[in-house]
């Protein structure tokens, strides 16, 4: 299980990297919520997002291809990074929305927080146990390398909804 929840947090990252690449602007407008200064230097954001969306990709993927404890550590710190800035995002002024998958629509809840942290420690175990490439499914035989491999794929898919539809969902049933 531990494999198939790691891969689950890297397919995420590679989601959310691919997604700043194509959208840098909502990301953009978060750096600048974190750290105002950088308003100034507004035309070089999107570049910089486009950085931070290349590194997500690499380390998603160096998680999936390779395995490891080194691209495991990566992807722990990586979401140890992803908590600290929702909980600042969080507990800030007024909500900002986390641009995680290129969209401005989806605010940081809590769910964002729990899912940081719980990929943290998922990937800090799997590179305490040194996981395989995708999340050690390769070896086993072809059927529950397809089992296991659709588990990663729906693990992925929840978190992304965790994080984007959620909020959403939540915010409505308060108005009801």
């Amino acid at each position: 299980m531990l494999g198939a929840l790691a891969a689950a947090a890297a397919l995420l990252l590679v989601g959310s990297g691919l997604a700043k690449l194509r959208s840098p602007a909502p990301v953009a407008q978060t750096l600048v919520a974190l750290v105002p200064v950088l308003a100034r230097r507004r035309r070089r954001l999107p570049a910089l997002a486009r950085v931070l969306g290349g590194a997500e990709l690499a380390v998603g993927t160096a998680v999936l291809a390779v395995g490891g404890r080194v691209p495991f550590a990566c992807l722990a710190a990586s979401y140890l990074a992803f908590a600290a800035v929702a909980i600042r995002l969080r507990t800030g002024n007024r909500a900002v929305p986390c641009g995680c998958f290129g969209r401005v629509d989806a605010p940081v809840g809590a769910a964002h927080i729990v899912l940081n942290a719980v990929g943290a420690g998922v990937a800090a175990a799997a590179a305490a146990g040194s996981v395989g490439p995708l999340g050690g499914f390769l070896g086993p035989s072809a059927f529950v390398a397809a089992v296991g491999l659709t588990q990663v794929v729906l693990l992925a898919w929840l978190g992304y909804l965790a994080i984007t539809a959620l909020p959403a969902l939540t915010g409505l049933t308060r108005e009801v």
